[in-house]
């Protein structure tokens, strides 16, 4: 079996839309090869080249590549690169609800190295952060951390606690107690009175 079969089946056995680059392939040819193959590979459709040095296994619908959101991106290079994230800024305030406004560009706080990367006109930043960011066991305190970092404690009123205690009932956590205790003290009271918070 050729580099290029070698390359293209393990691209064919992959999920769809794995995050590829070239030193997922150097087990089997050199990067110069690995490169070459990899743009006969997005000529062929098996693979979509979403931004310098990396590359996705798109989905294919009938009305042709269906490009994968900049959060599925985000989420699968830090699955290969073994690195943990939180969405941060106004990606995390989004995504509880505190805010309305779909940011342009996505930020989050990695166990990683730090570097931004350009999807087309969009940028996807992740940050690195001390280990401590990371010690919660699930993702819905952590998340909630940073949308009230965001929006600030001045910002929240009752609208903003039914938000707060909806997103919570929309993703039970069994741990969840247990992480609200590593959150800044002001956050966890504004957690806390969430819960209590009724219409």
């Amino acid at each position: 079996m050729t580099i290029k079969e070698q390359i293209i089946n393990r691209i064919k056995r992959s999920k769809n839309q794995n995050v590829f680059v070239i030193g997922d392939f150097t087990d089997i040819g050199s990067p110069e090869t690995v490169r070459k193959v990899f743009f006969q590979a997005c000529e062929m459709g098996f693979l979509y080249r979403v931004a310098h040095g990396i590359y996705v296994k798109p989905i294919v619908s009938e009305f042709g590549i269906v490009p994968p959101s900049l959060e599925v991106i985000a989420e699968e290079i830090a699955k290969r690169d073994h690195a943990q994230i939180i969405p941060t800024g106004s990606t995390a305030s989004n995504l509880v609800g505190l805010s309305t406004q779909v940011p342009m560009n996505l930020s989050y706080l990695t166990s990683g190295s730090t570097r931004s990367i350009d999807i087309g006109k969009r940028t996807i930043t992740f940050r690195h952060a001390s280990p401590r960011n990371f010690a919660s066991v699930g993702k819905v305190v952590p998340l909630l951390t940073q949308a009230l970092k965001d929006v600030g404690k001045d910002a929240i009123g009752e609208n903003e606690l039914g938000i707060i205690r909806q997103f919570i009932v929309d993703h039970p956590e069994p741990k969840f107690q247990q992480d609200l205790l590593l959150a800044p003290q002001w956050i966890q009271q504004i957690i806390k009175k969430s819960l209590t918070y009724s219409k």
